[in-house]
């Protein structure tokens, strides 16, 4: 009884892990992907691949599966940043996450724009809600 009840756990959380970086990845690929913006993001060149870098400070899981400009998305820490002296990267400072909505607000350090979304889930499909970029 105890083995079906511990089986029951480890399936039922793990499918809840497994949708919540299923949905975290959905959402972050659309705000890098957000049109208003693509003219303002630069791509850097790691590895001889272009491709775009998120700041590595805990708010978001580092295992997501991301792309832009062709190339997985790279995390980097502060650190590793500075002494690569790597400009161009998004900075989430906020990330919540619930079954049907989802709030970020996130910076373009080489632009200086703000960004702040609203995400709420209809149908298992998440749309933006709200967002303004300033």
């Amino acid at each position: 009884m105890k083995f079906s009840l511990s089986l029951i756990f480890l399936s039922l959380s793990s499918f809840i892990f497994s949708q919540t970086i299923e949905d975290s990845q959905t959402i972050i690929q659309e705000c890098i992907d957000l049109a208003e913006l693509q003219q303002c993001l630069e791509p850097n060149e790691i590895d001889g691949n272009e491709t775009l870098i998120i700041l590595n400070d805990g708010v978001l899981q580092i295992d997501l599966k991301l792309y832009k400009f062709g190339s997985p998305v790279k995390f980097m820490t502060k650190k590793i940043l500075f002494f690569n002296n790597i400009r161009a990267f998004l900075d989430f400072d906020e990330f919540e996450l619930s079954d049907s909505k989802a709030n970020l607000e996130f910076h373009y350090n080489f632009e200086r724009l703000t960004t702040l979304m609203t995400f709420e889930k209809a149908d298992n499909d998440w749309k933006i809600k709200s967002k303004k970029i300033f």
